[in-house]
């Protein structure tokens, strides 16, 4: 994905941008696919066309193709060294 830290800004989702670059670090890190899906994402391509998306949540959607849980625990595992917190909530 090609977006400017102007199109985050835009978003106005505090964070998004670093939040983005670090799940994207992880995960090609660990070679595994993954794809913003949701709000954001429609927002990101809205903004690229020219489009100032609505207000829209503040929440970042991924999807990510795991495998395996060892896949899955690898993934845990390098989101908690950056600074991420595992919760046990459903």
């Amino acid at each position: 994905m090609s977006t400017s830290n102007q199109t985050y800004k835009e978003l106005a989702i505090p964070y998004f941008k670093e939040v983005f670059d670090c799940i994207d670090d992880v995960l090609v890190k660990l070679n595994i696919p993954y794809y913003l899906i949701g709000a954001s994402a429609v927002a990101l391509e809205l903004l690229k066309g020219g489009i100032k998306p609505s207000r829209g949540t503040k929440d970042i959607d991924f999807a990510i193709m795991i495998s395996s849980i060892k896949e899955f625990e690898a993934v845990v595992e390098e989101l908690l060294k950056h600074g991420f917190n595992k919760v046990e909530t459903p």
